[in-house]
């Protein structure tokens, strides 16, 4: 069984990693910049491993599009051009693969995110195929939880071209569709509940909508590269405030974000090769430079950053070191 061997490593802001090669068939050096935050925020990443796929064999990533953690810590990593998913221990061991090219229940065609879906099943989100599939934690499949190209629903909803998901502790899935600038929210069974969002500038409405992420109580976090910014929303899409995002607004590539159980909010941007993380309100606490193509990040239980990046293909594990106010 082929696996990927985690290493251990700790950086300064004082003394950055020196760069090695990058090798897409052996573990790695880090070879991040120093952590940079806000005035004397003291806030830091701390790298603490990175997961490195082999060329081939079991464990093959070519192109990682989502990234999620479940209950139990294990790495769940889809790719888009090998049309599958897999999942890693927490050490980056290989523990199994599902998926393969095609239409079929049970085969994928560029899958994309994955998320927990209540407490005993993962959701991933099969783009071309324009619906959800549900396994358990074993990588089983139980079934498609939301087919988004059903004509009933096409008939409230018009053609939806997903390209993010994210779900709440509740099971409720929440799917991005920028070709129409909208967030689509679904219950725990499939339903549609509303849809919310349009084209535009003002708060509440969205221009280059990107990512989607479910915060702790029930409200959304969103990306948008046109209006480079981050909006949180209610539970119902209502806007409750928004900050910006020190981006190119037509920069190229994905903009993934997560969220914590405190709240804090993590952005990728892939063109630039920046993490930022936040605080609930939008106060930039960390800025990370020096990453490979990040495609999608997770916090994972145990409170660190899984950062999935595409070039090349690899996972590497933070710390969030924030200083305890006074």
């Amino acid at each position: 069984m082929a696996s990927i061997l985690p290493l251990i490593l700790v950086m300064s802001a004082a003394e950055p990693a020196p760069a090695a090669p990058m090798r897409p068939d052996s573990v790695m050096a880090d070879t991040l910049s120093a952590a940079r935050a806000d005035t004397a925020s003291g806030a830091r990443l701390v790298a603490r491993g990175i997961l490195t796929p082999p060329r081939e064999g079991h464990g093959e990533v070519v192109d990682p599009a989502g990234i999620a953690a479940d209950a139990f810590g294990r790495i769940w990593l889809t790719d888009s051009q090998l049309h599958r998913v897999q999942r890693f221990d927490r050490k980056g061991e290989w523990l199994g693969e599902t998926g393969g090219l095609g239409s079929d229940v049970g085969q994928l065609r560029r899958p994309g995110s994955v998320a927990l879906l209540g407490a005993a099943n993962m959701a991933v989100l099969d783009r071309e195929n324009r619906r959800v599939l549900v396994y358990d934690l074993f990588g089983r499949l139980q079934g498609v939880r939301l087919d988004l190209a059903n004509e009933d629903l096409e008939r409230q909803t018009g053609r939806v071209d997903p390209t993010w998901m994210a779900t709440d502790r509740g099971g409720a899935l929440f799917i991005a569709d920028p070709a129409r600038e909208r967030l689509l929210i679904f219950d725990t069974s499939g339903l549609l509940i509303r849809i919310v969002g349009s084209f535009g500038a003002r708060v509440g409405s969205f221009r280059g909508l990107w990512a989607v992420a479910a915060a702790p109580h029930g409200e959304l976090i969103v990306t948008e590269r046109l209006n480079a910014r981050v909006q949180r929303l209610d539970a119902n899409g209502r806007p409750i405030g928004s900050w910006p995002l020190p981006i190119k607004a037509k920069g190229v590539g994905g903009l993934p974000v997560a969220v914590d159980e405190s709240g804090r909010v993590a952005v990728a941007d892939e063109s630039s090769g920046t993490v930022w993380v936040f605080d609930a309100q939008g106060r930039r606490l960390i800025e990370q430079t020096g990453l490979s193509r990040p495609r999608a990040l997770v916090f994972a239980p145990d409170g660190t950053l899984l950062v999935a990046e595409a070039g090349p293909a690899q996972v590497r594990r933070f710390e969030l070191s924030v200083p305890k106010e006074p």
